[in-house]
């Protein structure tokens, strides 16, 4: 009887097996196409398309806040829904609305009296758009260049007390013509902005600054110096005035400005010193501009009855510079359309190329695959610090993101990929495909970086971000989309897309690696000058203090118990409004220094004390 119904299975077996051959004669089974074959599908006209679109000069720039990026916004999304994608967005939109500050403007309300004399408003004066609101009298105070450089062993506020004072302090930086001078000579320092020596002189205490053009220099015109400038709120009054006003009171106290500068560039001896009889009425009127931006957000689903509840996310900013503005490259063709082309119509674009190209195929992927073109970087990284903090998908169900931020000017095949060392898995799959894409890559480990991965990574989420390298068209009119290199764009393309397919098709999650933070370049990194402290900063502008969107491992600040979410409030007993505040702060100290610092969490403050460390 066994045996009969073994038989009577082979049988079964092969009937059936017969059958199904004899079927998929009649009728095809589709099959899945190689995903090295799938990238041939990515096209290089389409692509250029794009860039075309929202680089053009319609777009201006595509700068925040601006009709023209909500018109890119519309664009972008059009596309996604033209291919089917699903929105992703607020209330079952392709968009996730919020607010940044775009700039400022004066009010009607801003005075400089100097001993009862009223100074003329854009004739002997201008208030900085980065002053605060505020009316005050308070004596005056001369503090020479108004620097404080522990580094340089040059400080212009020793000897005297600001507390309570106007502090009036010359433009530029002693010794500005000399080559072998400490101040770098014919470049300024850092020490010579205006920012600097306006939080510089809020931290010894002083109620708000006069900046006046030093005698070296004869262009004494207010207003065209500081028209580009910062616009966040420092929390000090600050003006740009003539000199003569403010000569005439050091030369009623038996000074000679002349000679006093003579004798700074001499030795770089402080020459500073009080203005007995002196007083300044100073009144400020800052307007914030606030304007609505979107991220812009689309999906493919995944096709797993498990897999599909997590996400491989895909970005780009779409931002970019509008006519120009403090940052840009160029600052005498400010009020020129700021292309940006490369940056970052080129990743913008190809997000929505692979896109496209996703949703051809998406019954293949297991996982979710969420697309994303972000608003607001350029004034901070905000568009991806947004979505970070305000998830549209589980924060814990985000496998990876890949940013391409400036893929368009690929050299030589020359490509740099970051945060490598965030996972374990991605330098070897990396190598896996480039057999087939042949470029030249250049890897760093680290997630962190002035693009949108970082908030990513900022939430131990594993980061890739894909670069062809600075140029010198870089944040400047120039930056146009005759310049970008399609086929090039394509090759970084078919990488990304293969990357992504593997990880919305491996049931194995990727391991988040951790990665130390490099030495930082600039204020932006929460701390780029000083010893270590290790904060990562979430750039938001709506706070006063400095939100921390991560605290690594093993850091002095993770010593002290200070945590993800925590927001500085306080540092060494002076108050922290803003990231300036804290990189001045931190710049002040020396490695071994245990400084007690306050922060609030949950609604309480908490205060503890951070040894400081060299940096790594």
């Amino acid at each position: 009887m066994q045996k009969r119904q073994k038989s009577i299975s082979v049988l079964a077996a092969i009937f059936i097996a017969l059958s199904t051959l004899y079927l998929n004669s009649l009728v095809a089974v589709p099959t899945a196409r190689p995903v090295a074959e799938l990238v041939s599908d990515l096209s290089a006209s389409r692509y250029f398309e794009h860039v075309k679109y929202l680089s053009a000069d319609e777009m201006k720039g595509r700068g925040d806040g601006s009709p023209e990026l909500d018109k890119a916004a519309d664009y972008i999304a059009s596309q996604f829904r033209t291919w089917g994608l699903r929105p992703m967005g607020d209330d079952n939109t392709y968009f996730q609305t919020f607010q940044v500050t775009t700039g400022a403007e004066l009010g009607p309300n801003n005075e400089l009296q100097i001993n009862g004399t009223a100074l003329k408003i854009n004739e002997d004066f201008v208030p900085l758009a980065f002053s605060n609101s505020t009316n005050s009298d308070a004596p005056l105070v001369f503090a020479g260049y108004g620097i404080t450089a522990p580094e340089l062993h040059y400080d212009d506020y020793q000897g005297i007390n600001a507390s309570g004072k106007i502090a009036v302090v010359l433009r530029h930086e002693p010794q500005e013509s000399e080559a072998k001078s400490p101040f770098d000579g014919t470049n300024f320092t850092s020490h010579a902005s205006f920012v600097t020596k306006a939080i510089n002189a809020k931290q010894h205490g002083a109620q708000g600054i006069i900046f006046i053009t030093d005698v070296n220099h004869t262009d004494e015109q207010v207003g065209p110096a500081t028209r580009t400038g910062e616009t966040d709120d420092l929390g000090i009054p600050a003006f740009h005035a003539k000199r003569d006003p403010l000569i005439n009171l050091l030369k009623a106290a038996g000074k000679d400005l002349s000679a006093i500068q003579k004798k700074i560039d001499m030795d770089l001896s402080p020459q500073s010193f009080d203005l007995p009889g002196s007083r300044a009425h100073i009144r400020t009127e800052v307007i914030r501009t606030r304007k609505s931006v979107k991220n812009v957000l689309a999906a493919v689903s995944g096709s797993d009855p498990v897999l599909h509840n997590e996400w491989v996310v895909i970005g780009a900013h779409y931002d970019h510079l509008g006519l120009g503005d403090r940052n840009s490259l160029a600052p005498s063709q400010v009020g020129q359309i700021h292309h940006g082309a490369d940056d970052n119509a080129s990743g913008t674009s190809g997000v929505l190329e692979i896109a496209r190209l996703a949703a051809k195929n998406k019954h293949q992927w297991k996982r979710s695959v969420l697309f994303i073109a972000f608003a607001g970087e350029e004034l901070g990284l905000l568009g991806s610090s947004q979505f970070v903090n305000h998830p549209t998908v589980p924060l814990k169900n985000i496998v990876s993101m890949t940013n391409m931020d400036m893929i368009g000017r690929l050299n030589n095949d020359r490509l740099f990929v970051g945060g490598v060392g965030t996972s374990p898995s991605f330098k070897p799959l990396l190598e896996e495909f480039n057999q087939s894409v042949h470029l030249q890559l250049d890897y760093s480990d680290s997630g962190y970086g002035a693009s949108d991965h970082m908030s990513f990574n900022a939430k131990k989420i594993p980061v890739l971000f894909f670069f062809s390298g600075l140029h010198t068209d870089y944040h400047k009119p120039s930056d146009t989309y005759d310049k970008i290199n399609t086929k090039g764009a394509v090759k970084v393309l078919s990488l990304v897309y293969m990357m992504a397919d593997r990880m919305a098709m491996d049931t194995k999650r990727l391991e988040y690696t951790e990665v130390q933070q490099p030495k930082p370049a600039t204020a932006g990194s929460g701390g780029g000058y000083g010893p270590y402290f290790g904060s990562v900063p979430d750039f938001r502008d709506d706070l006063k203090g400095v939100l921390f969107a991560d605290v690594q491992n093993n850091s002095p600040a993770a010593k002290a118990g200070l945590k993800q979410g925590d927001l500085l409030v306080e540092f060494d007993g002076k108050p922290i409004q803003n990231l300036y505040d804290f990189t001045y702060a931190l710049r002040a100290k020396k490695v071994g220094d245990a400084v007690v610092v306050v922060v609030k969490r949950n609604g309480q403050e908490v205060r503890t004390s951070v040894t400081l460390e060299a940096r790594r």
